[in-house]
């Protein structure tokens, strides 16, 4: 069965493996993913080694079509959170120990 992850997935893995708080575990993790957040807010970047690399990156305005009156409307342009996974992780997923 795949493993799933989330944030308390991640507190009990600090609370069993460092023998934390519970509370002072989710503070930790809650703490972790503020920075990364605050990072790409401000169009940072955030970057963890044999991980992978967060950016930001600008979707440009384009035109598409509403699915209900069928009219085209303009889509404004947003700014997206992107990930690229490094070497390392990749090679992880296709089981390669590189």
């Amino acid at each position: 069965m795949p493993k799933y992850v989330n944030k308390d997935s991640l507190t009990d893995t600090l609370y069993s493996q460092f023998h934390l708080k519970k509370k002072d575990a989710a503070e930790i993790i809650n703490t972790v993913f503020e920075e990364m957040s605050q990072a790409l807010v401000s169009e940072g970047t955030v970057e963890i080694t044999g991980f992978g690399k967060f950016i930001i990156f600008d979707r440009k305005s384009r035109m598409g079509i509403n699915p209900v009156t069928k009219e085209k409307m303009e889509i404004p342009s947003t700014k997206l959170p992107k990930f690229k996974p490094s070497q390392t992780l990749k090679n992880r997923c296709n089981n390669r120990n590189n």
